[in-house]
């Protein structure tokens, strides 16, 4: 007994009629009367009882209509769920992230991707980039948001944001009651900076470079967002970009960095170039939309 048969069966038990059937089913009568004969053949019993005014089910028939009924909708239903695992409109999205992207950007694209796909799980994993790079190359983790992203050329890197940097203050330090600091202004302001070493690796090398000094370098923080907390703890200013400022904390004030060249801090999402799939391939459209209305590709 095959879909085809089961489909069949039900289309005449319900119309008990193969004529009336076959135009259901938009098939001519003759397969379908051999369908039912084949059908009680494999079976063993009849299905049906001829009469003048149609086709009557016998017993057997009853008790076969309640089960291919059943089997049916479990078919129609795994096809459909099918479908919709191959749109990329159901199953489990899981995503790396660290720090910052986790207030700002992340949680747009998420939200956007969460309407449009509400029948996809998406978990999310704050870890730390050097876990976020092993668990996507072992397959745990389907893509990862990161910042100042090393050379990865076993990995497929887009650009999600571009974003120009601020630099957050304590209300107490006199640049505060400026309205935009200027780079050199910060030379010997005791500075918040990450623990790699962000003066060699960050986008403020250059500016380092440029104005001939190093930073003043009071702390250091594994992230943007403790940077700010810092700031509000008083230890120095540091640096951040402008969508963190949703991040109000008591005593931070944000102002406009100016420097003879633009430095921008830019955001990337990371996936595993040889992975084929159609709910990634829905998440990384959400993603372009979104750098789209950022500008940062064309429409």
């Amino acid at each position: 007994m095959d879909s085809r048969q089961i489909k069949y069966f039900i289309a005449v038990a319900e119309e008990r009629n193969i004529s009336r059937a076959a135009q259901r089913l938009h098939i001519s009568q003759p397969p379908l009367t051999r369908s039912i004969h084949s059908l009680e053949e494999e079976l063993g019993v009849l299905l049906f009882v001829r009469t003048s005014w149609g086709m009557e089910l016998t017993e057997a028939g009853e008790a076969l209509l309640n089960h291919a009924r059943n089997i049916h909708n479990h078919m129609e239903l795994a096809a459909e769920e099918a479908r919709s695992q191959g749109r990329g409109e159901i199953g489990r999205l899981d995503i790396g992230v660290f720090g910052s992207p986790l207030l700002t950007d992340l949680p747009l694209i998420l939200d956007a991707f969460g309407v449009i796909h509400p029948g996809v799980k998406m978990v999310i994993h704050n870890i730390p980039k050097e876990q976020q790079l092993e668990a996507l190359r072992q397959g745990r983790i389907m893509i990862f948001f990161d910042r100042f992203l090393p050379d990865l050329p076993d990995l497929q890197v887009e650009l999600v944001n571009r974003e120009p940097i601020m630099v957050a203050l304590n209300q107490r330090n006199p640049l505060s009651r400026h309205e935009t600091i200027h780079f050199t202004e910060l030379r010997g302001q005791p500075m918040i900076v990450g623990l790699a070493r962000p003066e060699i690796e960050s986008p403020m090398r250059k500016l380092f470079q440029l104005y001939g000094f190093e930073p003043n370098i009071v702390q250091r923080a594994g992230d943007m967002v403790s940077s700010i907390a810092m700031v509000a703890g008083g230890f120095g200013c540091a640096f951040t970009i402008s969508s963190l400022q949703v991040l109000q904390l008591p005593n931070v004030v944000y102002r406009p960095l100016i420097a003879d060249i633009e430095v921008m801090v830019e955001l990337f999402c990371v996936y595993r170039k040889e992975v084929s799939s159609p709910l990634l391939t829905a998440f990384l459209e959400t993603v372009r939309n979104y750098s789209r209305q950022h500008g940062l590709i064309a429409t």
